[in-house]
């Protein structure tokens, strides 16, 4: 017994990963266009204080840590209460705002005004401490 189903379409995506990027088709050039100015690169530059902090898709780092449920629902209805206001674009930006905000303080109080020397990812020590 033959069915008179259709044969199904392939889909555009079939074969691509979502992670690799797709292979770059080239066509042949149609005129030829002066060749683009040459960038040198640099070193980033620090971001001056007060600066808005790097947004997700735009090369910041993923952070997480543990809250109390309570207070991170305090801190989405102050995002949510406040984002007209403020202009903070999600929940990511208000973090690091209100973090930053808090290591200059810091910096402020204990190193007098000065950055402290950059600490990597894993230099920190997890765990309760020894004795607890």
């Amino acid at each position: 017994m033959t069915s008179n189903r259709p044969t199904p379409r392939r889909s555009s995506l079939a074969g691509t990963s979502p992670v690799a990027p797709a292979p770059v088709e080239t066509a042949p050039p149609t005129a030829t266009a002066p060749p683009a100015p040459a960038v040198e690169a640099t070193a980033p530059e620090a971001a001056p204080a007060g600066a808005r902090p790097a947004r997700r898709g735009s090369g910041g780092n993923k952070v997480s840590f543990y809250q109390p449920a309570e207070d991170a629902a305090r801190m989405r209805a102050a995002l949510l209460n406040t984002q007209a206001q403020t202009g903070v674009r999600g929940l990511s930006d208000f973090i690091a705002r209100a973090c930053l905000a808090e290591v200059e303080r810091l910096e402020r109080e204990y190193n007098a005004g000065q950055a402290w020397d950059p600490i990597g990812p894993g230099q920190i020590p997890t765990g309760r401490p020894m004795g607890e």
